[in-house]
């Protein structure tokens, strides 16, 4: 986690995302690139108006200088003026140009506020970049002061080997003890001792410094909040499958309803 990124609207949650990447970068001699993107894809549509704000010389200089500022003012808040911080501000689509700066830029780990615009149907810009996104996204409300215990739910027999080798390093980097969760729902419900055997079985062959646990609860996404407050985790890591459209919209993700209303860092890997 040498390369982080954060996409920046300057709000409160994005300062905080900031300041996570910074901590997160003075722990190995990391990097922070902030990237600032004034999305226009609400003009979609309009092509007269889409063609006046995107090439009108006087509103992109007033959007430079602005962001500039509050990038600066951002930067000598939170991070020392020794560490390596680049800026780049541009106009297109947040996701597109997330995706972009991840492959031209050796991005690691993108860090990025919970909330952000966006709609119902499609959900907020954090969760668009969980989705599409080929690196680690942490979703964070508020820079957590620790990340001593992460609560790692294991919903499937199949594990995706990257996504246990992020989990390994994420472990690795923060020194914390993994909380491997199994939800019995009503719905898909397991003898308790045989999701802890299974559980057990699995950890030992991948982890180290970690406990297992089986809950019952209502739905998985309950389960996991409800064990998530119960222990006092630190944040909650989790696999996502990048389904997009129709199929994202029927559904839907146990993993962006999560980052929706668990105000703890959660940290996400897209299974491909």
């Amino acid at each position: 986690m040498k390369n982080i990124l954060v996409p920046c609207d300057f709000s409160k949650p994005a300062e905080e995302a900031f300041k996570f990447a910074v901590e997160i970068a003075k722990q190995n001699n990391g990097q922070v690139h902030v990237l600032y993107v004034v999305d226009i894809t609400f003009l979609r549509g309009n092509p007269t108006l889409s063609h006046t704000y995107a090439f009108n010389v006087n509103f992109l200089n007033e959007i430079e200088k602005e962001t500039e500022q509050k990038f600066q003012a951002l930067w000598e808040r939170y991070a020392p003026l020794t560490m390596k911080v680049r800026f780049k501000h541009v106009v297109s689509s947040l996701t597109s140009e997330v995706e972009r700066y991840i492959l031209e830029n050796g991005i690691d780990l993108v860090v990025m506020g919970t909330h952000g615009q966006g709609n119902a149907a499609f959900g907020s810009n954090t969760e668009k970049v969980i989705r599409n996104a080929t690196v680690p996204v942490l979703s964070v409300r508020t820079c957590p002061t620790k990340v001593k215990s992460i609560v790692l739910p294991v919903m499937s027999h199949k594990i995706d080997d990257r996504f246990v080798e992020a989990v390994q390093r994420l472990q690795q980097f923060f020194d914390a003890r993994l909380d491997l969760l199994y939800i019995n729902t009503p719905l898909y419900f397991r003898n308790d001792r045989d999701s802890l055997d299974d559980l057990e079985k699995f950890a030992a062959d991948h982890f180290v410094k970690y406990s297992v646990h089986v809950r019952s609860d209502y739905s998985v996404e309950e389960g996991i909040a409800h064990f998530a407050y119960e222990i006092g985790a630190d944040m909650i890591a989790m696999g996502t499958h990048g389904w997009k459209g129709l199929m994202h919209a029927v559904v839907g993700s146990i993993t962006e309803d999560i980052v929706r209303h668990i105000p703890m860092p959660v940290w996400t890997l897209a299974l491909k």
